[in-house]
């Protein structure tokens, strides 16, 4: 399953806001074992957290859209596909969404040579993105920190103090957590021969489902303590010197 976003096209480009000022969504990629239509406990718990953050972006609430696939070598793959849409949409329902804003797409994925696509492995996707009132989202770009708001400036955060560079690049990687779990991360970088290097005394922000986390690295490249929320992708971006 390619990204949500290339899938639904305009559709599904979450809230682009007036001049490109933001973009506005939150998403679950869900890989499931093969010929199985339920997702586990741990992909419900994300997709809660997900939803219980959306809903609160306006007075309107939120909206779903959920791509449900199957592989072409999964038994009765567009029957499997429409089950695992099903239960989504009943899942989300129990959640307190109503049907009428729930979008769902099936479809088969085609193998290549036998061979799964990595960029297209996932075989539920979901994707929420706020209802605007009448008087818009704009007011959404402005809101401090709001979860799952992108701005376009990479530089919006800062850790202060004489070891920060003055003029920075945005370094960016990004971690899978299968389980909750909360831990200090160790940020490194290859250096021009090849080998890992920690990154020191290095300015930092993690961002999760729920919160980002800002500050510095210690002297062997170690963060705070984090709660990284599983099963999720959390975001890491570190500040670096210009080439």
């Amino acid at each position: 399953m390619k990204p949500i976003l290339h899938l639904f096209g305009a559709i599904a480009v979450a809230i682009s806001m007036q001049a490109q000022a933001c973009t506005v969504l939150l998403q679950n990629l869900i890989q499931l074992p093969p010929n199985t239509a339920d997702v586990s406990n741990g992909d419900r718990l994300s997709l809660t957290r997900h939803y219980l953050t959306a809903r609160e972006w306006t007075t309107e609430g939120a909206s779903a859209q959920v791509e449900a696939a199957a592989f072409n070598n999964e038994l009765n793959p567009e029957q499997l596909a429409a089950q695992r849409g099903k239960n989504i949409e009943a899942f989300l329902m129990q959640l307190g969404l109503s049907r009428e804003k729930i979008h769902v797409h099936e479809r088969v994925i085609e193998l290549n040579n036998g061979m799964i696509d990595p960029g297209d492995k996932w075989q539920i996707g979901v994707e929420f993105r706020p209802n605007c009132p009448p008087s818009g989202c704009d007011d959404l770009c402005s809101t401090p920190n709001p979860q799952g708001v992108a701005a376009p400036s990479e530089n919006g955060f800062t850790c202060g103090g004489d070891r920060e560079p003055a003029n920075t690049r945005i370094l960016k990687s990004s971690v899978w957590t299968e389980r909750t779990q909360e831990k200090s991360l160790i940020l490194s970088s290859i250096d021009s021969a090849g080998n890992q290097e920690p990154l020191a005394n290095t300015c930092y922000r993690v961002t999760t489902s729920a919160r980002e986390y800002i500050g510095t690295t210690d002297d062997k490249g170690r963060t705070a303590r984090i709660q990284l929320l599983g099963p999720e992708r959390t975001r890491i971006e570190t500040k670096g010197a210009p080439r």
